[in-house]
């Protein structure tokens, strides 16, 4: 399966399967400052418009984006591992409750690891697009991760565009 990860960043300073920034501060959306996460999407476009959403997107010059290579079968729903969605999953600021999903998937990883089957990641909801999902990634595992392609975006075009 293959999912995506965009960056402000240039290549060179862009690592597709670094996950230790999902602990910095108090975590993300979807997990808290103990459970460490790589968060990517199903879809390129998403995986784009989350980092065009951040703070300072009018900034932006270009993105890097990667295609991440996860093991066929591995990326499961959550109602698969047994986790429930608090009702207040889309929060601003993200709630404790819903920071609590991350290590309740990496919890599951390692249930399902006992009983000789393989879990890497799970979708969750985009608080962005309502079509779209979030892959939460276990980073125990990026070793079974291949990144297989990368893509430079211009973004000039949205300059200038203001009136």
């Amino acid at each position: 399966m293959k999912v995506f990860r965009a960056s402000r960043r240039p290549r060179a300073a862009f690592d597709p399967l670094d996950s230790s920034a999902s602990v910095a501060r108090r975590g993300w959306r979807y997990n808290d400052a103990r459970s460490e996460i790589l968060y990517a999407a199903e879809r390129e476009a998403l995986a784009i418009l989350e980092v065009a959403a951040r703070p300072g997107w009018d900034t932006v010059g270009e993105l890097m984006v990667a295609v991440i290579e996860v093991p066929d079968g591995s990326v499961r729903d959550l109602d698969e591992l047994g986790i429930s969605l608090p009702s207040n999953w889309n929060a601003r600021p993200a709630a404790p409750n819903a920071q609590r999903i991350a290590g309740e998937f990496l919890a599951a990883v390692d249930r399902e690891a006992a009983a000789r089957r393989r879990v890497c990641g799970v979708r969750v909801p985009s608080v962005i697009s309502s079509t779209d999902h979030t892959v939460l990634l276990d980073p125990r595992q990026k070793a079974a991760y291949a990144v297989s392609a990368w893509q430079r975006i211009p973004f000039d075009w949205l300059l200038g565009t203001a009136t």
